[in-house]
């Protein structure tokens, strides 16, 4: 407890004035001690996280981990894209291969409407190659000469259309007429 000392009235004390400013001072401390204490809800002065840091924190946690989960699904998107790109170079290369191995008379007697081609056996047993659709159309070009057009359609898995073609010419008498 803080006690002031009042000057009597005869004269000014310089001793008692110190003694009294020390006082105010004492006073003024302890009031506002006890003015922290009563917002701090009177607890015990700990250390730690308050409720607006750890809400910070999950926040950045949490677009940390989204923007992580958005790049594997655009990579696996992507994985997923190489793969079908892959399997329709397989098939069209398949069905390239087999029409330069027929002769002439046998090619020239080919529809040159737009064709759906019908897979082989190789690429049927596996389900993965159901997906794909294969058209071959052909058309005539400059002398003997035919232009090949493959084109391999399938659904990506985002539900979008995508397609590969492939363009070759077959030529009698050119690069595999040694077979016929």
């Amino acid at each position: 407890m803080c006690k002031l000392v009042l000057n009597n009235g005869l004269g000014t004390d310089p001793a008692l004035d110190i003694l009294n400013k020390r006082l105010l001072i004492c006073v003024i401390i302890l009031y506002y001690r006890n003015m922290v204490q009563h917002t701090r809800g009177n607890m015990p002065n700990k250390s730690g996280f308050t409720l607006v840091e750890v809400m910070i924190a999950i926040f950045i946690f949490a677009i940390v981990i989204t923007s992580g989960f958005a790049c594997l699904k655009m990579g696996m998107g992507m994985v997923d894209n190489s793969r079908h790109h892959t399997r329709a170079a397989q098939i069209m290369q398949s069905e390239i291969e087999k029409i330069r191995s027929m002769p002439w008379a046998i090619f020239n007697a080919l529809n040159e409407a737009e064709t759906t081609v019908t897979l082989d056996a190789n690429f049927t047993q596996n389900s993965n190659y159901a997906a794909y659709e294969v058209k071959r159309t052909i058309t005539a070009a400059a002398g003997n000469s035919k232009k090949v057009e493959l084109v391999a359609t399938w659904t990506d898995i985002n539900g979008k259309t995508k397609s590969r073609i492939y363009v070759t010419h077959y030529t009698k008498g050119g690069l595999y007429d040694y077979i016929q």
